[in-house]
C-alpha cells in the first residue's frame, strides 16, 4: 500500500488538527498585534526571529537556490500584502474567508501552468468559492472596508501560486524553505518598512510584551511548527485528504473574532462564507467526487 492510499494515521491526523488550531489562533493574534504595531514592521520582527531561529538551513544545497528565491520571494510578498490587509481591516471574519481562496485559485493555477486537469466538480467548486466571494464584497459591513477584502484576497492567490510552483520545485527539507521565507521577508519588507511606516520604534517601546509574545507564537509555532509538518504531510498523503482538515482553521479564527474583536455578523455575510468555504470543500474534495469528473 502506498503512502497515498494509506489512512491516516492517528497522529497524523492529531498534527493536521494542530496545524489547523495553530493557523487560525495566529489569524487573531496577528490582528492582536497590528493593533499595535505597523503591518511591515511587525513582519520583519516575526521573520527575524524565524530566521535566527533557522540560520543553519540557510546553506542551499547545489542548484537549490533559484527555487528558493522563488518561493522565498512570492511568500513573502504573500505575508507582506495579507498583513497589510488585515491591519487595514475593520472585521477579522470576512478577511478569514478571504485567506481561504488559495485553495480554489491553486486549482485554477496548476489547471493553467501545470496542464492538470481541473474536472467539472473543482469548476463548481471554485465557481461556488468566488460566488460566496463576491456576496461577502457586497456585504454592508465588507464594502467599507473593501480595499482590506481585496489584498487579503491577492495574498491568498499568492499563496496558491507559491503551493503550485512548489509540486515541482526540488523536495528540500522543509525548514529550508522557512528559512529562506524569512530571509526574503527581510530583505524585501525591511526596506519597504523604512520607506512607507513612520514611528516604528515609538511603537515598539510601547507596544508592550502581548504583541511579541504574540509575534513569537508565529514564528515558532506558525512558521517553523506547523509549516514543517504540514510540509511533510502534504508529501505522505494526497492534498485533497490533507486540505478538508484546515477547515477548523477558519472557524476558530472567526470565532475569535467575534469573540475578542466583536466583529459584526450579517445573514449575507454568513451566507458568503458558507458559499465560499463550501466551494473550499468542493475543490479539496474534488477527487472523492468520481461522479462529476
Amino acid at each position: 500500500m502506498t503512502h497515498a492510499a494509506a489512512p491516516i494515521t492517528r497522529r497524523d491526523a492529531f498534527a493536521l488538527a494542530l496545524i489547523a488550531v495553530v493557523w487560525g489562533v495566529n489569524t487573531a493574534l496577528t490582528k492582536y498585534v497590528l493593533l499595535h504595531l505597523p503591518p511591515l514592521f511587525s513582519s520583519c520582527i516575526r521573520f527575524a526571529l524565524t530566521a535566527a531561529l533557522l540560520f543553519m538551513f540557510w546553506r542551499p544545497a547545489p542548484g537549490t537556490l533559484r527555487p528558493l528565491i522563488v518561493v522565498g520571494l512570492l511568500t513573502s510578498l504573500h505575508f507582506g500584502v495579507q498583513t497589510v490587509g488585515l491591519w487595514l481591516a475593520d472585521d477579522l471574519s470576512p478577511m478569514v474567508v478571504a485567506m481561504q481562496l488559495w485553495i480554489p485559485a491553486a486549482a485554477v493555477l496548476a489547471s493553467i501552468f501545470l496542464h492538470e486537469r481541473i474536472g467539472l466538480a473543482r469548476m463548481i467548486g471554485v465557481g461556488v468559492s468566488f460566488t460566496g466571494t463576491a456576496l461577502l464584497a457586497g456585504d454592508g459591513a465588507v464594502i467599507p472596508q473593501l480595499g482590506a477584502f481585496v489584498l487579503v484576497g491577492v495574498a491568498s492567490t499568492l499563496y496558491g501560486a507559491v503551493s503550485v510552483y512548489v509540486r515541482r520545485a526540488p523536495a528540500l527539507h522543509p525548514l529550508a524553505y522557512q528559512a529562506w521565507i524569512a530571509f526574503a521577508a527581510l530583505a524585501t519588507l525591511g526596506p519597504l518598512s523604512i520607506v512607507t511606516e513612520r514611528n516604528q520604534m515609538d511603537a515598539a517601546a510601547a507596544a508592550g510584551w502581548g504583541p511579541y509574545a504574540a509575534l513569537a507564537f508565529a514564528a515558532v509555532a506558525s512558521s517553523i511548527v506547523a509549516n514543517a509538518l504540514m510540509f511533510q504531510l502534504v508529501r505522505k498523503y494526497e492534498v485533497s485528504r490533507t486540505t478538508p482538515y484546515m477547515f477548523l482553521s477558519p472557524v476558530i479564527a472567526i470565532s475569535l473574532g467575534i469573540v475578542f474583536f466583536d466583529d459584526p455578523i450579517s445573514p449575507q455575510l454568513l451566507i458568503g462564507a458558507a458559499l465560499t468555504l463550501l466551494g473550499v470543500a468542493i475543490v479539496t474534495m474534488a477527487e472523492r467526487l468520481t461522479i462529476l469528473r
